[in-house]
């Protein structure tokens, strides 16, 4: 008896030393989220403020593997800096579990004491536990507004001729609004010319950097270009060739239709298939008409390449 007392003596001395002296991070939380790893990796990838309401930006990615784990430095000024560690696992197409490892790099003893004192509250993972809900509720509240379908197997995109206006170093979540911006361009074009559209509008991602997330695009109305008109300054003509790719279905508000960019670059990982990653988004409701967003879709392909 005295060996078993001894040996889970030793057992827990030895955990508590891992703990509170060898052990990386102070802290592990677990949960599920709604959407896919894409779409959880480039949320949480996304997230910069660490205080609700503020506009500070003190979040910052200092490492990344894409759609499987992400390293966060959270800068909260004289409580010094926390790092957090997310890890991605597909459950499947609409749920991924996450793992958070948090820890301090302040009175990380003391903290650590807090956390295993069961006799005593830890202000430092009662205020974590605050902001990671906080945070995660937020991004159901976003979630619950539009839908993502992958659709299976390989497909080919429609094959259009068109006007198109081009911008340039637009950031992704702005993309929506550099169309409405822009898109009076296009509809006067159109207008001053009676031209017939020969199908709906559609974006073009010509350039994309991931690190800062910004984008060029076209944004191209289809018609017939065998017909007595000219380019303009502002509006160019294309020829949209049809390619091989896999396609998404977006339900929901336009200014989200990126979301989809994520998990279609997620499935591609999966399918060990290669890819320029410079999605086509065709869009089929005119928001200017139709005021439920719920209801809008857009067509996402996202080329597959040799």
């Amino acid at each position: 008896m005295k060996k078993i007392l001894l040996f889970f003596l030793i057992l827990l001395v030895s955990g508590l030393v891992w703990y509170l002296f060898i052990k990386k991070y102070d802290y592990e939380f677990q949960f599920e989220s709604k959407y896919g790893p894409g779409v959880a990796y480039y949320k949480i990838s996304d997230w910069e403020n660490f205080s609700p309401g503020s506009s500070k930006k003190n979040i910052a990615v200092i490492n990344r593997t894409p759609f499987k784990n992400i390293t966060q430095r959270i800068n909260v000024g004289d409580s010094g800096d926390f790092e957090m560690y997310w890890e991605f696992e597909k459950k499947n197409d609409s749920v991924t579990n996450i793992s958070l490892n948090v820890g301090s790099s302040i009175n990380e003893l003391k903290n650590r004491l807090a956390i295993i004192n069961p006799f005593q509250s830890s202000m430092y993972i009662d205020t974590l536990k605050q902001r990671i809900l906080g945070f995660k509720n937020r991004l159901n509240e976003v979630q619950q507004t539009y839908k993502v379908s992958v659709k299976s197997g390989i497909t080919t995109s429609p094959e259009m001729n068109c006007i198109c206006h081009s911008s340039t170093n637009i950031p992704v979540k702005s993309k929506a609004r550099e169309m409405l911006s822009t898109i009076g361009y296009l509809e006067n074009y159109v207008l001053e010319r009676d031209i017939q559209l020969t199908g709906p509008p559609f974006v073009k991602i010509t350039r994309w950097d991931r690190e800062k997330n910004s984008i060029d695009f076209d944004f191209c109305f289809p018609v017939n270009l065998a017909q007595d008109i000219k380019p303009t300054p502002e509006v160019d003509f294309r020829e949209m060739k049809s390619f091989s790719a896999i396609k998404a279905i977006f339900n929901g508000n336009y200014r989200l239709s990126h979301v989809a960019w994520y998990d279609l670059l997620h499935q591609v990982e999966e399918q060990e298939l290669n890819t320029n990653a410079l999605p086509l988004e065709v869009f089929h409701n005119n928001p200017k008409r139709e005021i439920d967003s719920e209801n809008w879709k857009a067509e996402i392909y996202l080329p597959i390449t040799k």
